[in-house]
């Protein structure tokens, strides 16, 4: 019996190395603040697509940006997006590979399967996770009804001296 308390023991307090710190929604900040994503697609072939992120820069608490967890994608790079420095804006791009679909099996031949990237957290598409490091420990801050705008279409290039 003593040794299935200190079994449990040690797994109930391992399984707390993922606690989230703090919890904001978008209503806690003034209107300019607010987290905020739009999904984006270029124009020309190849391009891409992905999501953009936007989110203050006070959930961090000016310690060091660890990683971001946003729709089953991790990012590690944050970016001011004005000399203000209350916000910082993050990129995800989607996972560009072409495959085949068909009604024939034979011609879905060679389709590769998608490379499921695992985050240490199960999120809504409009909650992200922000990791940073503070006093020697990794913190972890949700961010949860994340408004969404409207989507981006990047039109293709410019046609250059009239060859398009």
């Amino acid at each position: 019996m003593r040794y299935f308390i200190l079994f449990l023991a040690t797994i109930l307090t391992s399984c707390s190395s993922k606690k989230i710190s703090k919890t904001f929604s978008s209503q806690d900040f003034s209107v300019e603040q607010q987290p905020y994503y739009e999904e984006w697609s270029g124009g020309a072939p190849g391009s891409g697509s992905g999501v953009t992120l936007y989110f203050p820069t006070s959930v961090m608490e000016g310690h060091t940006l660890q990683a971001i967890y946003f729709q089953g994608m991790e990012n590690n790079i944050a970016n001011f997006i004005s000399n203000d420095k209350k916000m910082l804006v993050t990129r995800f791009r989607y996972s560009s590979s072409i495959t085949n679909m068909s009604s024939d099996s034979k011609e879905e031949f060679g389709n590769e399967a998608p490379q499921l990237d695992t985050i240490p957290f199960q999120l809504l598409d409009d909650q992200a996770v922000i990791a940073f490091q503070a006093d020697g420990k990794l913190k972890f801050v949700q961010l949860n009804n994340i408004i969404k705008k409207e989507s981006i279409a990047f039109p293709s290039a410019p046609a250059q001296n009239g060859i398009n």
